[in-house]
């Protein structure tokens, strides 16, 4: 019994991030059908899978978290996007609200940046996001020489605001064609330009540049996420050695070291729980606990 009560222990964040996605994906197969549930259901299993799997094997946390990130996202683009032309970007929530009608854009909005930000945070943009993917194997490769820019929420919420705008010109003017084939380059094109101007925000402002400064849905989950019950912490403040390992690793450029310093969590609106920091730290202060 005690054995089990430890195991349990041990691994009740992987058992939690499972059991959330579960239990959406449930609520989704209520309200839409099975096809949702098997989709949450497969990114909760396997994001508890790897978690637990990395408990006693931390070196392979960040190419296994990549290994995901990849696979679910692609998959997601892939798979429905491409084959079945549901598109997941913040544009298409405005021209499913000028249709009145319900598709992936909202769900996405609705479960991973509303309700998936109180329990995990931002946690979706380091595991499921197909551009964020395209990011995390680029950053590496391109990353800016000058001093890196921080997120400015006034710039944030007016491209947000430029989004919406625009979104509903071309939704008034087109009446958010039917046809598949518009459909298709409409979802390929946005990507696209995403990916275009992600790469060059990076190359001139610093790491993962569209997400950081920019991404719609990030500034929505970013609004929920600070008070999420999981979090990046430190443990043991007085060990750190000032490496600053953790500020040059993380992808978002926040400060962690000064949330050591102050012993406190890492709150951040932009932090995506991606754990770099957690890596990096050669004296194993930073955990992702609640």
């Amino acid at each position: 019994m005690f054995i089990a009560v430890e195991g349990i222990k041990k691994y009740r964040y992987p058992l939690i991030i499972a059991l959330i996605f579960t239990t959406i994906g449930l609520f989704m197969w209520y309200v839409r059908d099975v096809r949702y549930f098997l989709l949450f259901f497969s990114i909760g299993v396997t994001d508890g899978f790897v978690r637990s799997f990395v408990q006693n094997n931390p070196r392979f946390k960040q190419p296994l978290r990549l290994f995901v990130m990849i696979s679910v996202g692609g998959g997601l683009f892939f798979g429905l996007s491409i084959i079945s032309r549901v598109n997941f970007q913040f544009s298409q929530i405005i021209f499913d609200a000028y249709e009145m009608v319900v598709t992936g854009a909202l769900i996405q909005l609705v479960v991973a940046r509303v309700i998936l930000p109180l329990f995990a945070g931002s946690a979706f943009c380091s595991r499921v996001c197909w551009d964020g993917a395209f990011f995390e194997l680029t950053n590496s490769k391109v990353v800016s020489k000058r001093k890196p820019v921080k997120r400015s929420e006034f710039v944030a919420w007016t491209y947000l605001t430029l989004v919406i705008v625009t979104a509903f010109i071309v939704a008034y003017n087109v009446q958010v064609s039917k046809d598949e084939t518009i459909r298709l380059y409409w979802i390929v094109g946005e990507n696209l330009y995403i990916i275009v101007l992600g790469t060059i925000l990076t190359h001139f402002l610093g790491s993962r540049g569209y997400c950081r400064l920019l991404c719609p849905f990030l500034t929505i989950s970013g609004l929920f996420s600070r008070f999420s019950l999981i979090k990046i912490k430190p443990d043991n403040s007085n060990s750190c050695i000032n490496c600053n390992k953790c500020n040059k690793a993380c992808p978002m450029l926040i400060d962690v070291k000064e949330c050591v310093q102050n012993n406190i969590p890492v709150k951040s609106n932009t932090c995506i729980l991606c754990e770099r920091c957690v890596s990096s730290c050669p004296k194993d202060i930073l955990s992702l606990r609640g």
